[in-house]
């Protein structure tokens, strides 16, 4: 009864884990959905940073050859003596100078999230690629815990207490078989033939002389013929 009241502790906590599981090929597949989505907006977060980090580099650029170009123009003003034209020009010169180096610093910015980006979906992409694979087989392990699980629930269905005793029962029955059975083989045994009972022994010894008797006449017949 021990034994029995810990099987059936053990088959309900299976229960309980497979409850939890519901449908393994459900699930799993549906792991593999959502990180398939995880990647899908990562590239979309890729793609929008690419265009982002592009763009300050763009604006980088073009900052950077607005500075040079009005630093041209105020040497040019400066050199004709055009000292307020020259400062107009120094003034842009430094405000595009320093657009461009704000430009640059969000495009290093920008670059360093993207590669930081670019790196995160490439462990997405190996993880679902491991996923893939073991997928299957995880999905092979959970049917064959939930077959082995209702099995051990068919099991624990039966009373191992009655099928013993209705093991000993029909080995009792058995052995009476096999003790009626050699009984009768040891009567038939002792009994003997009843064709070899004492009684015809001198009948049968008369019968046998007759036989002799009629063999001897039959060889003596040729002999009185040739006579």
């Amino acid at each position: 009864m021990a034994f029995k009241r810990i099987r059936d502790m053990f088959v309900a906590s299976i229960n309980e884990g497979l409850d939890k599981i519901e449908n393994p090929r459900v699930m799993l597949n549906q792991y593999v959905r959502d990180m398939e989505n995880d990647i899908s907006k990562a590239k979309h977060t890729i793609v929008k940073q690419q265009t982002i980090a592009q763009s300050f580099k763009g604006k980088h650029e073009e900052a950077d050859k607005l500075a040079a170009k009005r630093k041209n123009q105020a040497q040019l003003a400066f050199d004709a003596g055009e000292e307020e034209l020259s400062k107009k020009a120094l003034s842009e010169m430094k405000y595009f100078e320093q657009k461009a180096r704000e430009y640059k610093e969000a495009y290093e910015h920008a670059h360093k999230q993207l590669a930081e980006l670019k790196e995160q979906l490439q462990t997405l992409e190996v993880k679902l690629r491991d996923v893939k694979d073991r997928k299957h087989a995880l999905i092979a392990r959970a049917n064959a815990v939930k077959a082995k699980e209702h099995m051990n629930a068919s099991f624990n269905k039966i009373d191992s207490e009655s099928a013993y005793r209705e093991f000993m029962r029909m080995e009792n029955r058995i052995e009476e078989m096999e003790a009626r059975v050699n009984s009768y083989a040891e009567l038939s045994a002792s009994s003997g033939s009843p064709y070899s009972r004492v009684e015809y022994a001198k009948e049968v010894e008369e019968e046998l002389e007759k036989m002799r008797a009629k063999k001897v006449g039959l060889e003596k017949q040729p002999a009185a013929g040739n006579e």
